[in-house]
């Protein structure tokens, strides 16, 4: 009965983590492992189908990205977060793309952000006097800028989630929403939505054309799952799931659950104890050890006697007793032949007030 409790509980459990990541609501918006509408996982799987494609997802910093022919998704990119990347890190996709690879950023959709009404200048400030606002390293790098349309203060908030962006990107004098940059054999790709290569979107508005220009030519399509905070450490738990070892980690878990039962109790039913065995003392208190070892040792004939040896040695329990009492007591001790009714007597003449 125990196994199968614990059989039924191992099975929910695992059945329970199943269900989560065959959804994949637990990963972050716009991974490839999520397969809800946030998810990108219809794009890597229906990538997967198309013989001559190889699809992977990548879970190390950039720097460990392979360099050559490949286009990589940087997709669910925080448009407001990126706009503070450091130059390092700019380089380095330019460095990527400069070995062959299309490095494809998609943003996130953002919604309109409430327009500000314009400030007024203190009368004693001169327009030469604000200070100048850096511009993110990408801009100086790349010739393009991020800008966002607003709607008005009368405006109710738009609910979150939307399909529709509110980034766009000028470069050049145009307004775009999509924008590519060669370097070297490569280029950098950046798309103001990423919302074409969900699964949303794959399942109902599936736009190829976006999807086509964006992957390029490149036979190899690495999914970056790092910059959405998805990492792996290369330990066991990445072998067991890369080489689909999920069922041995759950015989394992059986196998650890009837070791812990098996030295919990004994597998036989427990012996059954003699209970008419004079000479066992097992599961008894200390009063019946004692009787025990009397029983074993002195005679029941000789039991009084060797009780008023021992009361005699005692000095009469160092209690002041008559003379007549201690006679009278020495006399039944020897007298008598049962030792309980002549403990009764013997109690009976201890507890007279006199000695009559």
């Amino acid at each position: 009965m125990i196994i199968a409790l614990a059989g039924a509980f191992l099975l929910g459990l695992w059945k329970l983590y199943d269900l989560r990541f065959t959804a994949g609501d637990i990963y972050p918006e716009y991974s490839s492992l999520r397969a809800d509408p946030l998810g990108g996982k219809a794009l890597y799987e229906s990538l997967q189908r198309i013989p001559d494609i190889l699809t992977t997802r990548n879970y190390r910093e950039l720097e460990s990205l392979p360099k050559g022919k490949s286009t990589v998704l940087f997709l669910g990119e925080n448009p407001f977060l990126f706009e503070l990347t450091p130059e390092d890190q700019i380089k380095e996709y330019e460095a990527l793309a400069a070995s062959g690879a299309r490095v494809v950023i998609a943003m996130r959709p953002v919604n309109r952000q409430r327009e500000e009404p314009p400030k007024k200048q203190p009368p004693d400030q001169k327009p030469d006097d604000k200070k100048p606002h850096e511009a993110p390293a990408f801009e100086k790098r790349w010739g393009i800028h991020f800008g966002y349309i607003t709607r008005p203060a009368t405006q109710a908030e738009e609910e979150p989630g939307a399909k529709l962006t509110a980034l766009y990107f000028r470069a050049d004098g145009k307004v775009l929403h999509r924008f590519e940059r060669p370097f070297g054999t490569g280029a950098i790709v950046l798309l103001a939505s990423c919302y074409p290569m969900s699964n949303e979107a794959l399942a109902g508005e599936r736009d190829t054309t976006v999807i086509t220009w964006a992957l390029g030519s490149n036979r190899h399509v690495i999914f970056d799952e790092h910059h959405l905070g998805l990492t792996e450490s290369g330990g066991v738990a990445t072998l067991a799931r890369k080489y689909h070892l999920e069922g041995l980690a759950a015989m394992l878990l059986v196998l650890l659950g009837l070791f812990i039962w098996k030295n919990s109790t004994s597998l036989l039913s427990p012996r059954l104890e003699s209970v008419g065995a004079e000479d066992s003392v097992a599961a008894k208190d200390a009063n019946s050890g004692l009787a025990n070892l009397l029983r074993r040792n002195i005679p029941a004939r000789a039991l009084m006697r060797t009780c008023l040896e021992e009361w005699e040695g005692s000095r009469h329990g160092a209690k002041f007793y008559s003379q007549a009492k201690i006679d009278r007591i020495r006399a039944l001790a020897r007298r008598e032949s049962d030792a309980v009714e002549t403990y009764r007597k013997i109690s009976r003449i201890l507890a007279e007030r006199s000695d009559a």
